[in-house]
């Protein structure tokens, strides 16, 4: 496991605690004892803090993050969250499940002993009462949950047990395949001005960094025969896949870009300021243009072209509504942040 400080913020890590090596904590993570994190599981408190009870269980490429000086987050004891599951700046009450690829976003508070069904979101700062299933995007409730069913939930995700009845509810159809890249590999060292690459992002191929560009923990970028651009002061956060394919099949992000947590992006052109929400995917083809935003959870199916000023929500992703002023200004800030964490981290990392 990879344990970092950040600033003067060094991770806590409670008795009986086990994690893949490439498992991250940083900053004022407090763990509890008897969690456990497989491969990428990536808790990073830098901006604010995480605390997990105990017996936390955090499946392969799952994300827990926070919202810088606003949310912290809080994860109760006995919480299971699946592959590519993000909770984010929020509170998880004990006993919860949080599905693969679900999101639990900002703000929010899932009550003890619910279950978030995969792909599933949670939206900013929703309050859901304990004992229910939920899931849909934007998550609905769909059944009370017992002790039994609860308990084959958690132990499902934990062991893998995709044959078993229920087994819909907490994994998605098909998992997806990840690199072959040991951490780090790909760029021997980062030649653009203030660009930061975490030490568990994993690079391949041909991927150009602009200036203060960053790529977080557990990233996976494969150019594969073709480029993959990362515009100046663009970040790319935890646990995002990038995959490019052959020849003129790349990946163009631009500055000042922001692509959230746990999102995946194939052959693609993301211009500048746009904002890409957690836990989405950009299809093949598709064009997110100039300070437009995908909302968390959303898809883009193949060929997509998102339009200027307007935020495109669902699966697939259709026009949902124009962005306010607000949320320009919020996305804005939010690339000042990223800015500002790949200063500090490359600082930390000199001394």
């Amino acid at each position: 496991m990879v344990v970092l400080a950040y600033l003067d913020h060094v991770p806590r890590i409670g008795e009986e605690v086990t994690a893949d090596p490439q498992a991250a904590v940083i900053g004022r993570a407090e763990l509890g004892a008897r969690n456990r994190l497989l491969a990428h599981a990536t808790l990073r408190a830098d901006g604010e803090r995480i605390r997990t009870g105990s017996d936390c269980w955090f499946g392969e490429a799952s994300t827990v993050h926070i919202s810088d000086n606003l949310f912290p987050a809080l994860v109760g004891a006995r919480v299971t969250v699946g592959r590519f599951g993000l909770v984010h700046a929020c509170t998880v009450g004990d006993d919860c499940v949080v599905g693969e690829h679900a999101v639990v976003m900002d703000g929010s508070e899932v009550g003890p002993g619910s279950v978030i069904a995969a792909e599933s979101v949670v939206p900013l700062g929703k309050t859901l009462p304990g004992g229910w299933l939920y899931a849909g995007a934007p998550a609905q409730p769909v059944a009370p949950l017992d002790r039994p069913r609860l308990d084959r939930l958690h132990r499902m995700l934990r062991s893998g047990s995709r044959g078993e009845a229920d087994a819909e509810i907490v994994f998605v159809r098909e998992p997806a395949a990840a690199l072959r890249q040991r951490p780090g590999t790909g760029l021997e060292r980062v030649f653009a001005e203030g660009a930061y690459v975490a030490p568990t992002a994993r690079v391949a191929g041909e991927v150009r960094l602009a200036p203060r560009s960053s790529l977080w923990f557990a990233v996976e970028a494969d150019a594969g025969r073709a480029v993959i651009e990362i515009g100046e002061a663009a970040n790319v956060q935890d646990n995002s896949r990038l995959y490019a394919g052959g020849p003129g099949e790349d990946i163009r992000i631009g500055p000042r870009a922001t692509v959230g947590h746990n999102v995946r992006i194939f052959p693609s052109v993301i211009e500048a300021d746009a904002l890409i929400g957690m836990g989405s995917i950009v299809g093949s083809g598709s064009v997110v243009r100039a300070g437009a935003c995908l909302a968390a959870g959303s898809v883009a199916s193949p060929g997509t072209e998102i339009e200027a000023g307007y935020v495109w929500s669902g699966r697939p992703a259709r026009a949902s509504r124009p962005l306010s002023a607000r949320n320009r200004e919020i996305f804005s800030y939010a690339v000042d942040v990223y800015v500002t964490y790949a200063a500090n981290y490359l600082r930390g990392a000199r001394r």
